[in-house]
Formats: C-alpha cells, structure tokens, sequence
C-alpha cells in the first residue's frame, strides 16, 4: 500500500429520500436536527456567532468514540442551497478527522439523492494505524448516519 494510500480515505455514500429537494434542504440546513440523525456519535454542535449560514460560518462540535470526545471545527467552504453545502476541517482533536466534505442535494422527480462526500486524514499517529480499518469499512459507516437522516426527514422531522 502506498504511504498516500495510508494518509486519506475518500468516501462518497448516497441515499434517496422520498420528499423534495427543498424539503430535504430545509431539514439539512436547520443544525437543530444534527443530534437527532448523527447520534450516537454527535454530543454537541453550535454555529461561531451569529446570522445565517455561509460561506465562511464556522460550528464547533464534539464527536464521541467509545469512551473519549473529541471536540473539533469545521468551516463552511461552499453554501449553495439547495444543492450543495461543503466544509473543511480547522482542527480537531480526533485521531481521525474528517479535512473536508460535502452534502450534496440532487432532485429525481419528487424525490431528492443526498450524497455525502468525506475525506478522512490520520491527525495523530493512532490514526494513521486506523486508516485501513477506515478504507475498509467506507460508506458502511456513514450509511447509518444517512438512514437516520432520511427517516427523519421522512416522517416531517
């Protein structure tokens, strides 16, 4: 295995959720709803400052893994509602962190594809030993995190 190999994983995961684009958007972009479709892992999450999301808005949070928390910020990149929201990592405390990302929104009829894109990097060493484990487990491990998601959105969450 290459060392770049070892250093990223890139994982890309879709679900379809029967509701339109604007719906879906709307749920996605209130971070109200985050502790309900990304738990158990999602302890915290809170906007730096003030006035509406953007490029350039920051949100703190805290992922838990067995029994450590990790708190960690993300800073918009790109808001193009109701299409596309993506981030990147400012720091992190995790041993794995996830540098950038995207949710995408797509229509299919009345029904909207959601497709989550991460890049995961080791930020301590320990990460780097878990980084297969990473690339071998890919969207098994967000795919969970998406359910949830769509059965939110799905009963009018």
């Amino acid at each position: 295995m290459l060392a770049d190999e070892v250093s990223r994983v890139n994982v890309r995961t879709s679900v379809v959720i029967d509701g339109p684009i604007e719906k879906v958007w709307a749920y996605l972009d209130d971070h109200s709803h985050e502790l309900d479709w990304r738990a158990p892992s999602l302890k915290r999450l809170e906007q730096v400052g003030t006035g509406s999301a953007g490029v350039g808005t920051r949100y703190e949070g805290v992922i838990a893994l067995g029994p450590g928390e990790f708190p960690y910020v993300n800073e918009l990149t790109r808001y193009e509602p109701p299409n596309r929201v993506s981030w990147k990592a400012v720091s992190s405390a995790g041993w794995v962190i996830g540098s950038s990302g995207s949710y995408i929104l797509d229509k299919e009829g009345e029904r909207t594809r959601l497709t989550h894109e991460i890049e995961l990097k080791p930020n301590k060493f320990g990460g780097r030993l878990l980084m297969p484990l990473m690339g071998a487990m890919g969207s098994r491990g967000v795919m969970p995190m998406l359910v949830k998601l769509k059965a939110e959105v799905e009963k009018g969450g």
